[in-house]
């Protein structure tokens, strides 16, 4: 029996593929599928499955004065992984050794180096935390976050697929961490269930960053790396990596997650690169009657052969789903959203095409009749106008001349045509010897600020207020005086003939009265 190195399952000798991961089972005369360019470098040797009390290190021991060994969780192809106490900081941690056969290896060495760093750069509750590295008697390990629980794989492997709930709860929760690894630029090229771990209260935390990439060091490039299983088609036949081919992947996972098997079945490398380049999907509804539509579009998206028919970005795949709401996740997970994550957070919103297309038609032929029909729905549009608003402006001129007041003001309001008053419309003209400045709340002007009859208040002396009805004819006439006039004796009569014609009246019709 050999261990596989995905996912520390047992596989038989003559195994190709495991069974529960579809990870390539490291013998020594196969080649593993992480190649540079399209030479394959030889396979490790593998690494015999032995019971708890033949592990490196026994319960108790203490490496570099720090760490204190608990307990070995796990050991196949690509290392040990032991639970062990941190003496200095009192917490528990997670202690991941190199294979003995590896120590030496600058490769695997660089690897370790590389997923210690990768993963640094990524803070997040659904990511797994990688601290550092150390080295005890030449033997190389790395310190990460221990997680109580068990991977995803596992977990599928024992109850066969999650209830719709949860599955959809822990989809929600690997997007959240695969578009945390992208925003910081980072490409993880191995996501599969055995790299998603998941706690005793069943949050979500993705881990592996053996083999990401950074998304600048993986343009252009053409290196063949993953799990066969979970391998984009452009990943198996051109060895292009990039977030289209992660969200391959995690269509995948969901398919998997949802399912509780893959949408392809195959035994070795051949086949799966087969499958995945040349056979459709088998729908998830065909494997589990009651899915939800929505999810099933998604998966079936996910796991489009063209990556530009995929979705864009993992939050649109999380906005896609059912409840799905990236930008009210992250405010209340207390981060500060992206641009990125707004504008995904958007796209998914609004009326639909068609709807908003027939309410801007709307919008358009309801302006179209107001422009229409306001000629017969406006009152002043009715009332007989003989003279235009400049004839009447004009017109006070002349009367505020025939009544003495010839200084040309300083400042003039000409007409308002939207005071009515006591049913009939009237035209205004205000003159002052200075700026007109009104802004009186409590005027009868309908628009605060707006120079009105009565704002700014007559109480200046040269202040001026005219106001004819719509023929012309002069219906008031106030004029402020000087505030002090010089004594010049018996003061004339005056004239009223020119204010008595412009206000349309006939003198001899009327009587004097004391």
């Amino acid at each position: 029996m050999v261990t596989c190195s995905g996912c520390g399952a047992l596989c038989s000798d003559d195994a190709r593929l495991c069974p529960s991961c579809g990870r390539a089972i490291a013998i020594p005369d196969a080649p593993t599928l992480q190649s540079r360019g399209t030479t394959p470098r030889p396979a490790p040797a593998p690494v015999k499955s032995r019971p708890l009390q033949g592990a490196g290190f026994s319960p108790g021991t203490v490496l570099i004065e720090r760490y204190r060994i608990v307990a070995l969780l796990g050991r196949g192809g690509m290392g040990e992984v032991y639970r062990a106490e941190d003496l200095k900081l009192g917490n528990v941690v997670a202690l991941k050794f190199l294979p003995a056969s590896l120590q030496d290896d600058a490769v695997a060495l660089a690897g370790l180096h590389a997923e210690v760093r990768n993963a640094r750069q990524v803070s997040h509750p659904n990511v797994c935390r990688v601290y550092d590295i150390g080295e005890v008697s030449g033997q190389h390990f790395l310190t990460m976050e221990y997680i109580d629980g068990e991977d995803l794989a596992s977990l599928l492997r024992r109850i066969g697929r999650l209830p719709p709930d949860k599955a959809l709860e822990t989809a929600h929760q690997i997007c959240a961490g695969l578009a945390a690894a992208h925003d910081c630029g980072l490409l993880h090229r191995d996501l599969k269930p055995a790299n998603i771990m998941l706690d005793g209260r069943g949050r979500v935390r993705i881990t592996d960053f053996g083999l990401a990439l950074s998304s600048e060091d993986a343009t252009g490039r053409r290196e063949t790396s993953g799990t066969p299983a979970y391998m984009a088609p452009e990943q198996i036949e051109k060895g292009e990596a990039s977030v289209r081919s992660d969200i391959y992947s995690l269509g995948l996972v969901f398919y998997e997650l949802f399912t509780g098997r893959l949408p392809y079945q195959a035994n070795t490398p051949v086949e799966w690169r087969r499958a995945h380049l040349e056979s459709s999907p088998r729908s998830p509804s065909s494997v589990v009657k009651d899915i939800d539509p929505a999810v099933e579009s998604v998966i079936l998206r996910c796991l489009q052969k063209d990556p530009a028919k995929r979705p864009s970005s993992v939050r649109q795949v999380a906005a896609a789903f059912p409840g799905g709401d990236p930008l009210a996740a992250a405010l209340a997970a207390g981060e500060t959203p992206s641009p990125e994550m707004v504008a995904a957070s958007g796209e998914t919103e609004g009326l639909r095409p068609l709807i908003a297309w027939l309410m801007l038609a709307a919008v358009i032929v309801s302006i179209a009749a107001v422009i229409l029909v306001s000629a017969q729905t406006q009152l002043y549009r009715r009332v007989p106008l003989e003279k235009p608003p400049e004839a009447l402006a004009e017109h006070a001129r002349d009367i505020l001349q025939s009544a003495g007041y010839s200084e040309p003001p300083a400042d003039k309001s000409k007409t308002r045509w939207d005071n009515l008053e006591t049913g009939a419309f009237v035209f205004w003209y205000r003159g002052s010897p200075g700026p007109l400045a009104a802004g009186n709340v409590f005027s009868d002007a309908p628009i605060l600020g707006s120079v009105w009859t009565n704002d700014p208040p007559l109480d200046v002396s040269g202040m001026t207020l005219v106001s004819l009805n719509p023929l012309g004819r002069l219906t008031q006439l106030i004029a402020v005086p000087p505030q002090v006039e010089k004594p010049a004796g018996v003061a004339p009569a005056p004239d009223w003939a020119p204010l008595f014609s412009a206000a349309g009246l006939d003198p001899s019709k009327l009587s004097r009265a004391e």
